[in-house]
């Protein structure tokens, strides 16, 4: 099975509160405090977790021959295709090769694998002359074409096409867009001069970079891959040095039925999208965890400068420090789990190291995966759509399920505060890095903050206990107060991507309420109070325009200022494995008739101030992508350029 598939079948739906949701940007709460009485979040939990509250799983592993062994089967270009036509890049860009055409009888066509806008691309063969359906005849010498290809708009994807007719009479036909790119569609008041910048994210493995004028600047076609994936695509600016960065999974064996996880490297590019460095969890020699190479996770990785990175792996540990509250394998403190591994890694040597495995705590606040007596390294049978299938990694508890990364920084230029976000723990935790001890944890069963008690509504874990929630299958937190130097002065600001799932553990039903949404939330963290401003949730976008924003999983969120919020929308499997064959009104929810692929958008820009969507793309797949996974983009990243 595909990950993507399996993942996109992993939703979930409910009815709770959904008015409460509805309506206007800044959403109304889903309690009223006035009324909230016994639906205000229980008591906070009154010390989080010191230095003296960590109890050390120290697992050793190493994964460095299989890591290997997998990379040397692995190929990130694509053979060229066996013509006497060669394309080069001026700038050096990686991947920029012709590749053939997806139906095999077709020895005319051919297309680029890779494109820069702008750039100059160099033609050689023994070339005759050659015709662009954009510029009219080139200009060839000695047997070469030197050619900047026309510009190319998301608004209106033309495909230029360069028909090159070599010395012997053989005619080659290259497009500038590849056979399988994905159908796109802006829409939008349009995005101010001062708001510019660009749109970086990925369809069905196309790295793709769209300007906010709709030109797209840049895509990199990854389906060499295979069945392994590569997705959650960035841009990420240091200094004035901008680096991109993708994740290639190596082995699927270590993916859960429905999706989720995966274990792969980082492929880091320079500023000319030249590959240059592959970067999996480095080996520790720290005595509290000693461990080899490791794979790392596709959910984050944060570039804070030249070769100093934020890493995250999911690593499977035979712990036995489960609290006396928790029954483990045989009725021990024992069980196995996927542990949340995050290191902060600079030139290849690790500064620091976390390790979710170390923290009882987690084990008691997990929403989901919670079945720690079951834990079973023999894999167990799990349903997925109408089939029943075996899995490895589903026997193993998915407690903590982090999902995303970031960071402040101390004098010395190390990471001071690491903010980790959570799924199965429908919580955002701040940590301290050095020492490993937790600050404060905002929304989930052991929430330490007060304050949001409006926005809350009641939710259920895996074993069916209640709890009050501020978010639920949360995806994304972002600090938005750090200065240029990696500090943050007063009282912490951070954004929160709010998927507000439904009910755990996350599963399909019907019909589909629009509950996502994202906000911001000021940590007063002397008080021990959180503030929650600018909410923003998909049913009032939803007004907007005619599509439907929402997202059980994945997603992405930044307040760049009031009139520029961009919110990348994730996976949402009932709809986004609904092709466009599929019959009208497969799937429907209040409003929306028929929900397949394309009636949702990749991201939304939105002017909060002016109360209007600047900028939406949405996509559907092409009818030559022969592919069985979901349709979605993991995340929309937005820089200045």
């Amino acid at each position: 099975m595909n990950f993507r598939l399996k993942k996109a079948i992993a939703v979930t739906v409910s009815v709770l509160s959904v008015a409460a949701f509805a309506g206007t940007a800044m959403a109304e709460p889903a309690v009223d405090p006035a009324e909230a009485g016994e639906s205000a979040p229980a008591a906070v939990y009154e010390i989080t977790c010191s230095t003296e509250d960590i109890v050390y799983a120290n697992v050793p592993f190493d994964y460095t021959e299989q890591i290997a062994q997998e990379r040397a089967a692995l190929t990130l270009i694509p053979e060229a295709a066996a013509i006497d036509l060669t394309v080069t890049d001026a700038i050096g860009a990686s991947g920029v090769e012709l590749v053939g055409s997806l139906q095999e009888d077709n020895t005319a066509d051919y297309y680029l694998n890779t494109y820069v806008a702008g750039d100059a691309l160099t033609f050689a063969g023994p070339i005759a002359s050659a015709q662009s359906s954009a510029a009219g005849e080139l200009e060839v010498a000695d047997g070469t074409v030197t050619y900047v290809p026309a510009a190319i708009s998301a608004m209106e994807v033309v495909d230029e096409v360069i028909a090159f007719t070599m010395e012997d009479g053989t005619v080659y036909q290259v497009h500038t867009i590849p056979e399988a790119f994905p159908a796109l569609t802006v829409t939008g008041s349009g995005v101010a001069e001062d708001n510019a910048g660009v749109y970086s994210f990925a369809l069905d493995k196309f790295m793709t970079r769209v300007a906010t004028d709709g030109e797209i600047l840049y895509y990199r076609d990854l389906n060499c891959t295979g069945e392994l994936m590569a997705e959650n695509f960035a841009a990420q600016p240091f200094g004035d040095t901008q680096y991109y960065t993708l994740f290639v999974e190596l082995n699927p064996g270590f993916r859960n039925a429905n999706g989720g996880f995966s274990s792969g490297f980082y492929l880091v590019m320079d500023e000319n999208y030249t590959d240059i460095e592959e970067v999996t969890l480095a080996a520790n020699e720290e005595e509290n965890h000693v461990h080899g190479a490791g794979y790392l996770d596709q959910h984050e990785f944060v570039v804070i400068g030249e070769g100093h990175y934020l890493l995250l792996s999911y690593t499977l540990q035979n712990v036995s420090n489960l609290p006396a509250s928790l029954e483990g394998i045989d009725g021990t403190s024992e069980t196995y789990v996927w542990s949340g591994i995050m290191q902060e890694v600079k030139d290849g040597q690790v500064v620091a190291e976390i390790n979710t495995a170390d923290y009882p705590l987690l084990y008691e606040s997990a929403v989901e995966k919670i079945d720690y007596a079951g834990a079973t390294l023999d894999g167990v049978t799990v349903t997925v759509g109408q089939n029943e299938v075996e899995s490895f990694a589903d026997g193993i508890m998915d407690y903590v399920h982090v999902n995303s990364l970031d960071y402040t920084l101390a004098e010395d230029g190390s990471v001071d505060k690491l903010l980790v976000s959570m799924r199965d723990q429908s919580a955002v935790y701040q940590f301290d890095m050095k020492s490993g001890a937790i600050d404060w944890i905002l929304g989930g069963k052991a929430s330490t903050l007060t304050g949001y008690e409006e926005y809350v509504s009641e939710r259920a874990d895996d074993n069916g206990a209640a709890f009050q929630a501020l978010t639920f299958g949360q995806h994304f937190a972002r600090y938005i107060n750090r200065t240029k130097n990696g500090t943050i002065e007063g009282n912490a600001q951070i954004s929160v991507f709010d998927n507000q799932t439904g009910m755990a553990p996350f599963i399909m039903a019907v019909p589909v309420p629009t509950l996502t949404r994202v906000f911001k939330a000021e940590i007063n963290e002397e008080e021990q109070i959180a503030l929650i401003s600018d909410v923003i949730d998909g049913t009032y976008l939803n007004t907007k325009t005619d599509k439907y924003h929402i997202a059980s999983h994945c997603g992405s969120v930044q307040y760049d200022s009031d009139s520029a919020v961009v919110i990348g929308w994730g996976l949402h499997g009932v709809i986004d494995n609904i092709g466009p064959f599929a019959p009208e009104g497969t799937i429907s929810d209040i409003g929306y008739d028929d929900l397949r692929i394309g009636s949702r958008p990749i991201f939304t820009e939105y002017d909060m101030a002016a109360d209007e969507i600047t900028f939406e793309l949405s996509g559907t797949r092409n009818p030559n992508e022969m592919t069985h996974e979901g349709f979605f983009s993991y995340r929309t990243y937005k820089t200045a350029k």
